[in-house]
């Protein structure tokens, strides 16, 4: 199957460089709505035939572009939404900023015990997106796309993905990037694409 994760849009509280993982969070920036309409015309190029979203207002306003387009009703799975934030929700500044990030990675390499700002642990996460991207292998879709979130789309695909390079890793995700991964949660998946990086 192939994958296609896409972050949102801008959103106010990106602007505003605030850390936003609460239900249903805010909306899109004109900006961001700008973002939604012109990832459209590189979406198509995949083929997609099904749409998948968390419960966040920024999604479904992402969405709702390529939505409308292929004449598709996204599903909406919670277990899509951002990394929770914990005590660091609401946050801006540089030190917060560096702990959920920091939290993030050492999930990465191995910690997956380690909660972040009290709330989700690595383990509960990777789980909860596990368990939608099943979801989504036994429906029987060819190509479906995502639409989710910076850091859960980041530590996702730094778990799963074999063959993520450093250039990529090197790389923040940013409003409508896209990572394209093909394989299953059985085999594997390999990642062909991140942000403007293909694999030869």
């Amino acid at each position: 199957m192939q994958l296609i994760l896409v972050r949102h849009g801008q959103t106010h509280a990106n602007e505003r460089g605030a850390i936003d993982t609460i239900i249903p969070g805010e909306a899109l920036t004109e900006m961001g709505w700008a973002q939604a309409n012109t990832v459209v015309a590189d979406l198509l190029t995949y083929k997609p035939d099904s749409i998948w979203r968390s419960d966040t207002l920024r999604t479904e306003q992402t969405a709702t572009p390529l939505a409308t387009q292929l004449g598709l009703t996204p599903n909406v799975r919670s277990g899509l939404r951002e990394i929770t934030a914990g005590e660091y929700e609401g946050k801006t500044d540089p030190e917060s900023m560096a702990r959920y990030i920091g939290t993030m990675r050492a999930w990465v390499d191995g910690n997956l015990d380690l909660r972040l700002g009290g709330a989700e642990s690595g383990a509960e996460t990777i789980e909860r997106f596990d368990n939608v991207i099943k979801e989504i292998e036994e429906s029987g879709v060819s190509c479906a796309v995502v639409f989710a979130h910076a850091a859960i789309i980041t530590y996702w695909v730094g778990m799963r993905a074999h063959d993520i390079t450093d250039e990529m890793r090197a790389l923040r995700l940013q409003n409508t990037g896209i990572a394209v991964l093909e394989g299953s949660l059985a085999d594997g998946y390999s990642i062909h694409r991140w942000m403007h990086v293909h694999r030869p």
